[in-house]
Parts: structure tokens; sequence; C-alpha cells
């Protein structure tokens, strides 16, 4: 089937028409095609015509949105604008029509914000993200001499001496364990290593020495979002009880505004923007002072990770063979119930063996049916874990205030590298300035302080379907050993705890093997790729 199989609504009436149109949209007479040289705003407004309008919308481009031959000649984001400025005007702000906020994207970035910041611009679900690597990246001494920290603005003059002077230890400790660990790893190898090996034993390093960074490490973020979705963070940043983050809030606000000004119109009005911001802080507010004499001292893990399934239905898999049975028939939900009640456990076998298939690789994922099962997970980690896990936006996830009662674990390559003494030191000056920040500053502005080593409470809550890319993607030898550990856990309790084992062993992608250099192979497959890239390029 082709594109000339089809025939638009609204034909091209002359070749004028068409030289227009083949500027904007990759196809002018197809069915199928893509908006090309026009504004975020412009392609949005033309999307939002689609509910209200008969006209193919090369048909209302042309209509009600080319103004004139002189545009032709305009740059191509230009075209169109008014237009669009004025059918926005009127939609958002008069009916506040959240969909067309959704029909437009944007990238921003935010550069050196704080860790603590990064988690909650990441906090929203439906945006993509992408963080600076403390995997692969050297977060030592910069160019000109300082470490890469954030100083918290809530400081002040006596505070804030003491915490610089910890900073400047504890980032002084991650130089020296980077340093002892990469050259313990590296008189491991059996002769000169590779290159590859050279990388992976430099990731394996940052690995270990990692969790003496604290949450003040200065990161860069990149997001990609629709105006709907900045909107919304953007009042929660505002809504944020520290400095650096509302301050965040304000220079997103500038900047989104050069870009989608259309699109931010209530973000300053005190019945939309104005009230929500206050929403969101009075409920904090209220819900913590109402559960706040419910705390008491916080129950230490025996060993961490620790990792509790703690609610699951044990009747899932009946679940997701109804569901599997419910989508490939034309029986009613009752009737498919009554069905899988009179099944024999082989029966049900084969439909979950017929059902997931032959999956040649772990992004080979079987249907929504296996989104009819949850599991909800308690998980005490290091807070460099939590932050690789709380990034993945199908699944619910909550976590408490980070703090350093929880505990830490010393990496078995820094004990092995002769580097424990620093690294304990290094976690006794954070536990020691988080505690004194607290009494002058509060939780909030202590959270600064606490190395990535040290635990933090969380909660998942994920389908089995969520599960399974889960586990198998954060389980990859190249992973961090951390994490790797935590989902190598789940995956073990849904099988031995929930007792599914027909979903548990759908997850054949699942790596529970042990890697010292786990990134070697990667390394090597990424070396591979380049030298063929090359090649290509050469012929």
């Amino acid at each position: 089937m082709s594109q000339g199989d089809f025939k638009s609504s609204q034909a091209i009436s002359s070749k004028d028409e068409a030289k227009i149109l083949e500027r904007f949209f990759t196809q002018i007479d197809g069915p199928v095609f893509c908006l090309v040289n026009l504004s975020d705003s412009v392609k949005a407004a033309l999307f939002s015509r689609y509910s209200r309008s008969a006209k193919s919308m090369r048909r209302i481009f042309l209509d009600e949105f080319y103004e004139s031959d002189a545009e032709a000649h305009a740059d191509g984001g230009a075209v169109g604008s008014s237009r669009a400025d004025r059918l926005f005007a009127k939609v958002i702000s008069d009916y506040g029509d959240d969909s067309v906020a959704q029909l437009a994207g944007v990238h921003i970035a935010f550069e050196g914000v704080s860790n603590l910041a990064t988690k909650v611009i990441e906090r929203p679900r439906l945006m993509s993200y992408l963080e600076q690597s403390t995997r692969y990246l050297d977060f030592g001494r910069r160019a000109d001499g300082s470490y890469p920290y954030m100083v918290p603005k809530e400081l002040d003059s006596p505070i804030e001496a003491k915490y610089r002077s910890s900073m400047d230890q504890i980032f002084g400790m991650y130089e020296y364990v980077t340093s002892h660990v990469g050259e313990y790893l590296t008189s491991q190898a059996p002769g000169a290593p590779s290159r590859e090996e050279v990388r992976a034993i430099k990731a394996a390093a940052f690995d270990a020495a990692r969790g003496i960074l604290p949450a003040s490490t200065v990161s860069n973020v990149g997001v990609f979002g629709s105006p709907q979705g900045l909107e919304s963070l953007i009042m929660h940043l505002r809504a944020s009880e520290l400095v650096e983050i509302r301050q965040l809030a304000e220079l997103a606000r500038v900047e989104l505004e050069k870009v989608i000004p259309t699109f931010l119109t209530r973000l300053d009005q005190p019945d939309r923007g104005g009230v929500w911001v206050d929403y969101i802080a009075k409920k904090r507010s209220a819900t913590g002072a109402l559960v706040g004499p419910m705390k008491h001292p916080p129950r230490v893990a025996s060993s961490m990770p620790s990792v509790s399934l703690y609610s699951f239905d044990p009747d899932g898999e009946i679940r997701v063979a109804e569901s599997i049975i419910f989508d490939a028939s034309n029986l009613s939900a009752i009737d498919v119930k009554a069905i899988v009640a009179e099944m024999t456990s082989d029966e049900i076998d084969e439909l979950f063996v017929t059902y997931v298939g032959n999956r040649s690789n772990r992004r080979h994922k079987p249907g929504r049916a296996f989104e009819s099962t949850e599991y909800s997970f308690e998980v005490v980690s290091d807070y460099g874990s939590f932050r690789d896990l709380q990034r993945h936006r199908l699944l619910t996830v909550e976590w408490q205030m980070l703090g350093t009662d929880l505990g830490y674990v010393v990496p078995e390559s820094v004990i092995a590298a002769g580097a424990e003494e620093n690294y304990r030191s290094a976690m006794a000056i954070s536990a020691e300035l988080y505690q004194d920040l607290k009494q002058v500053a509060g939780e909030q502005v202590a959270s600064y302080a606490v190395s990535m080593a040290h635990g933090i409470r969380y909660r998942f809550r994920m389908n089995a379907r969520e599960a399974m890319h889960i586990n198998e993607l954060r389980s990859q030898p190249s992973g961090h050993p951390n994490y790797r550990t935590v989902v190598q856990m789940m995956h073990d309790q849904i099988q031995k705890v929930a007792r599914h084992n027909r979903i548990a062993t759908s997850m054949r992608y699942v790596d529970h093997e042990t890697e010292v250099l786990g990134r070697l192979d990667e390394e090597r497959r990424m070396a591979s790729k380049r030298e063929n890239f090359g090649r290509s390029r050469l012929e």
C-alpha cells in the first residue's frame, strides 16, 4: 500500500498551493505526513483544529494559517504564528482546553543543579529526561580548582563555612577512592588492559566511589515535554521549600516564555498558577503536621539493599489469564472468568507460553494482559541506586526524606582496594554535617549533605509488564551492582513470595550473575559498533 492509494478529502487546487505545502509538510497529498519548518505553537494550533473542522490539516493551513505570499520568504517558524496566537488566546485562556497544551514539545536544559533538584525536576511522569551520569564522568576537582557541589542559599556565614569545608573533604575522598579502586582493578587485569578494559575499569571505579558523592553534587538535566507538562513542573518547583528549586522555577519560566509564550499565559494568573502552587504547599504542610507525631526512630534494615514484596494478588496469574482470553475472544468478562475457573494448571501454562511467545530479546514484551496484576515493593537501598530506579515512568514511586539514619554499605571493591577507611570517613563527615544542617536549617536543607551511599526507603507499585521491563533492563551486567541486586531480589520475590512462577519465568532476560567488570562486555560492544561505523563511512 502506498500514499497514492489514498485520496485527500480536499485536493490541492493549484501549483502555487502545492509549492507552499512542500515547505511545511513531508507529503502534500497522501494520508500520512509530518509537519516541518513550523513553530511548536503553530503545529499544536493546527492539530487543535482537527476536533472542530471537517477539513484536512493541509487545507486548514492554507485557508487559516498561511497569511500571505510574503511568508514564503520568511523564517518557517514565523509562518502562521499570529493565527496560532489568536487561537490559543481563545482556546486556552477562555476555555482552558488542556488538550491543546499537549500537542507541542519543548526541549529545556537545567545545568549546574543539585542532585536534590534533579529528583524534583524528574518527578513528573509524562516527560522525558536525560541526566549527567555519575557512572561515566569524573566528579573530582574542576579546572578552576573547585569541586562540583551546590551551596544552599539558605545557609548563613558560620554554617556555610563548615559546609564548604566538609564538602571539600568529601570530594577529596571521592578522588582518593576513585584513584585507588582504579589502580586495584588495573592490577587485577591479566597483562596490559585494552582500551575497552581501561574504560570498563574507569566506569567500575566511578561506580564504587559514587556513593561518596553528596546530594549537593551538581548535575545537568535535559527535559523534553509538552507545554502542559512543563507548566505543571514550574508550579511544582514553585511550591518547593528549597530556594534553589524555587529559583529554577522562575528561570525555567523566563526561558519557556521565549519559545512557547502562548502556552504559559495562565501560569501567573492568581486564580490558576497562584492557587495551584498555594494548594500544593498547604496540603504538604498540613499532611506533614498531621503525620509528624507518628514518626519514631526508623527501622534499620539488617542488610542493604533490602526488598520486601508486601502486597500482591495471590490470584494475579488468573487475572492475567482472563485478560489474555478476553482480548483474543468475543466473550464477556463474566464468561471468561468462568472459562478460566475450569482450566487446568497445564492449560493455563500453555496459555501463558503461547501469549508470551518466543522472546528473542528483552525488548520483546507480552501484551497488556500482564498489566492485570500488580506488585508493591518496599525497598531500602543506597540513594544512588534509588536515583537510577526512580526515573522509570510507568509505575508509582514514593520516597521518604533523605537522611543518614538508615546506614550505608561499603562496596567490596573499595575494601579490596584498601580505601575503606577513607570511604567511611566521608560517610562520617556527611552524617555530621547533616545533623548540623538539620539543627540550623531543617531536614530539607540538611539533605544536601547526605552522600549517595546512605540508605533511603521507598516504595514501588508496578504491574507485571513494567516489572518485566525494569527487572530485565536493570539486571544487565552493565548496570550498577547495587540496583542490579535490588531488581534481582524483586524478581526472586515475584517467583518465591507471590508464587507467580509463570510470570517470573517469562522474564527470561533477568540476569542473576555477579559481575566485577560488568561494563566490559558493553565497552567491547560499543567499540565494535564504533569500528563498524567508521568502516561503513570509509566504504
